[in-house]
């Protein structure tokens, strides 16, 4: 009998070991689920401190003569050159390429950037592309960081503030949060990121407005706060003035749920700055939409479109982020399939009753696919992501587009150092997975 006791003792032992070691594992994830949580907060909609204001201003004297320039470039928290791939992307090969690549599907890897000197590079580089196109009127920027463990808590925004120098600028804070212990590899840790915006002229003032986002318990906490911001911009001898929106809406947002919210929250207040105080006001919104602006746009041309997808190895429709504008007018009121899945339905204009127009540019396209790295892999002569054109401007139909363009890679541009004989030469996407876009335009009378 005493030596069957003797024998139990052990196994009590090791019970007990375990019971305590699932105690203190519970209340560690507790303790972490409910430090995050408490951390958890919306900052909402809220007026914006201007830095380093100008004293010029636009004239009556430039509406319908001046050719204003603008700029807007997602600098991914310079995290994202060419050999980076994003853990939170996905996507899958066309079938014709499975074999030579030797897999279907992909998933990014990678949460912060590699390194400090990485990042200081490739923020250093985003920056100093837009500095070299010139006398820029306005200049906007998504996925600025000023203190995050995914970017070695770089302060990104001050850096731009260096490079421009002579202009007044705003900061909306986009992404805040605690320290996020995932991925589990590579903890995104803690985030502060942002919106900023440039302007050569003197800003009135500048508001954030919040975007909804998703409500789920998890995934509001990789949502980012969404937001976007408004500058005024007064017009010297006239009552109406220019408002430049920046603009970035969610990803990951399977459907289209969630985006759909935040485009009517955009829409509503672009009415507001287009009619304030009853005049007809000059808007102009540019940034990363995280919608194609040019697959389903009557401003481009059929034959674009038809090759938009050819030249690459991954089946852009199918990644977990992919989403697009409806944009031809004629479509209004139609039944009519839905590019991504195939299947009909009612078909409406996003914008149909705004008096505005999309604009993307096609020359090259604005964002690749980062769930790999950007690569020819099977060295066919085609690059394997997918490519596609996210990043653009909205703008009021008293407003007249000259020019927009993507700024690629090579002399005066990203600087570019593969051999014009690699497929990515002159792609860009050198400093992020985010290419620069450019665009001219007029004020009409």
């Amino acid at each position: 009998m005493a030596k069957n006791k003797r024998k139990c003792r052990p196994l009590r032992f090791i019970l007990k070991a375990v019971f305590v070691l699932l105690g203190v594992v519970v209340l560690v994830l507790g303790g972490y689920i409910g430090y995050v949580s408490l951390s958890y907060y919306r900052i909402g909609d809220t007026s914006l401190q201007v830095l380093n204001n100008q004293t010029a201003k636009l004239s009556v004297a430039d509406i319908g003569t001046k050719e204003f320039k603008i700029t807007t470039y997602n600098v991914g928290f310079g995290a994202y050159d060419r050999d980076y791939s994003f853990f939170m992307d996905t996507s899958v090969f066309k079938d014709e390429y499975i074999h030579s690549q030797g897999n279907k599907s992909n998933t990014g890897d990678r949460a912060r950037g590699t390194s400090k000197a990485q990042v200081l590079r490739n923020i250093n580089g985003a920056y100093d592309t837009i500095a070299a196109l010139g006398d820029l009127d306005f200049m906007l920027y998504q996925e600025v960081d000023t203190s995050s463990t995914k970017s070695y808590k770089v302060n990104q925004y001050e850096i731009g503030n260096k490079k421009h120098a002579d202009y007044a600028t705003i900061y909306g804070i986009n992404y805040h949060s605690a320290y996020l212990m995932y991925p589990l590899h590579e903890p995104i840790g803690k985030s502060n990121s942002g919106i900023s915006t440039y302007s050569k002229y003197h800003i009135a003032k500048a508001e954030r407005r919040e975007f909804e986002i998703t409500d789920a318990f998890f995934g509001k906490f990789f949502d980012l706060d969404r937001a976007f911001t408004i500058s005024e911009i007064p017009i010297e001898g006239s009552v109406k003035k220019l408002y430049v929106f920046n603009v970035h809406m969610s990803a990951y947002d399977k459907g289209g749920v969630i985006r759909k919210v935040q485009l009517e929250q955009l829409k509503a207040a672009i009415r507001v700055a287009r009619d304030y105080d009853g005049d007809n006001n000059y808007v102009v919104v540019g940034g990363d939409f995280n919608h194609d602006l040019v697959l389903d746009n009557p401003l481009v041309n059929e034959e674009y479109k038809a090759n938009i997808f050819n030249k690459q190895e991954t089946e852009i429709l199918e990644a977990n982020w992919y989403n697009y504008f409806r944009l031809d007018s004629g479509k209004h009121g139609t039944r009519v399939p839905n590019i991504i899945t195939g299947l009909e339905e009612d078909y409406t204009h996003d914008f149909y009753d705004m008096a505005l127009s999309s604009h993307g540019p096609v020359n090259i396209a604005t964002c690749r696919d980062a769930s790999i790295k950007f690569i020819d892999k099977n060295n066919n002569g085609i690059v394997d992501n997918a490519m596609v054109t996210i990043d653009g401007f909205l703008v009021s139909d008293n407003i007249a587009v000259a020019e927009i363009k993507t700024i690629g890679s090579g002399p005066g541009l990203q600087k570019e150092n593969l051999p014009e004989s690699d497929p990515r030469h002159g792609l860009g996407f050198v400093y992020s997975d985010h290419n620069p876009v450019l665009m001219s335009f007029k004020l009409q009378a």
